[in-house]
C-alpha cells in the first residue's frame, strides 16, 4: 500500500513540476523549493517504502497434529530396538559373555 501511495505522490509531484515549468513559473527560487520537496519525497520513500518492499510476510505455519504415542507403542518399539541390537552383537561374535559361577 505504501508503494502505491508513494508512486501516486511522485507522479503528482512530477506533474506539478512540469506544469510550473510549462507555465513559466519555475523561477530559481521555486526551483529551490521544488528541490527541497523532491528531497523530502525521496527521503520519505527510503523511510516508508523500502522496509515494506524488502521484508516479506509469510503466513503463520499451521500446526500439524501428530498421532498420539501410546505407552504400549513406545515400549514395543524400544524393546524391539534393544532386541535387534542384542541380536546383532551376538551374531557378530565379537563379544564373549562370561560364565557366571554361583556359590
Amino acid at each position: 500500500m505504501y508503494v502505491k501511495m508513494y508512486f501516486a505522490l511522485c507522479a503528482l509531484f512530477a506533474a506539478v513540476s512540469v506544469l510550473l515549468f510549462v507555465a513559466g513559473l519555475m523561477t530559481p527560487m521555486v526551483a529551490v523549493w521544488v528541490g527541497f520537496i523532491a528531497f523530502g519525497v525521496v527521503f520519505m520513500g527510503m523511510i516508508s517504502v523500502l522496509p515494506s518492499t524488502i521484508s516479506h510476510h509469510t503466513p503463520a505455519p499451521k500446526p500439524v497434529r501428530a498421532p498420539a504415542k501410546t505407552l504400549d507403542n513406545v515400549v514395543a518399539g524400544t524393546s524391539d530396538a534393544i532386541r535387534k541390537i542384542g541380536a546383532d552383537i551376538a551374531a557378530s561374535g565379537q563379544v564373549e559373555a562370561p560364565e557366571l559361577k554361583l556359590p
